[in-house]
């Protein structure tokens, strides 16, 4: 009797093992499935939050380009032809290798001979459009560019 009595102890330990290891099995399941729902989530989150990024990118680049077509339309012929001046003006300087201590490096005559023509021509083209002051101030910073290159070239 002892014996069914074993017998039967051992089946209910064994039923008992077996529901023990189906719910650690059920467990490890939920918890994968929760972790794997986490990171859906989070992944989720991170699209959203990156699309709300490129929204925002976008509105930006929008009204940046609405801005800089609004200053592009008033900027005048005189605006353009009056940088250009000051740059070719620049860059004759530079490439005289004035001031030595920053541009000696730079020093190419033949382009600073091509920079002073250019500006020249400008400066004789632009006479009748700019004020008597901006025309007094190119003509002389050209008539000293002319000076400094015939000082260099010597």
């Amino acid at each position: 009797m002892a014996n069914k009595g074993d017998k039967a102890k051992e089946k209910r330990d064994k039923n008992k093992k077996t529901k023990q290891t189906r719910k650690k099995k059920e467990s490890k399941k939920n918890k994968q499935e929760t972790k794997k729902a986490k990171s859906i989530k989070a992944n989720h989150e991170r699209e959203k939050e990156e699309t709300k990024k490129t929204e925002e990118e976008r509105k930006k680049e929008e009204e940046f380009l609405k801005k800089l077509k609004e200053q592009m339309e008033k900027i005048t012929v005189k605006d353009v032809v009056m940088q250009m001046m000051t740059s070719l003006s620049s860059l004759g300087y530079q490439k005289l290798g004035l001031p030595e201590e920053q541009n000696k490096k730079y020093l190419d005559l033949k382009q600073a001979k091509l920079a002073i023509d250019a500006l020249a021509a400008l400066v004789s083209a632009c006479e009748k459009n700019l004020s008597h002051e901006e025309y007094i101030a190119y003509k002389n910073t050209l008539s000293n560019l002319q000076i400094a290159y015939v000082n260099r070239s010597k």
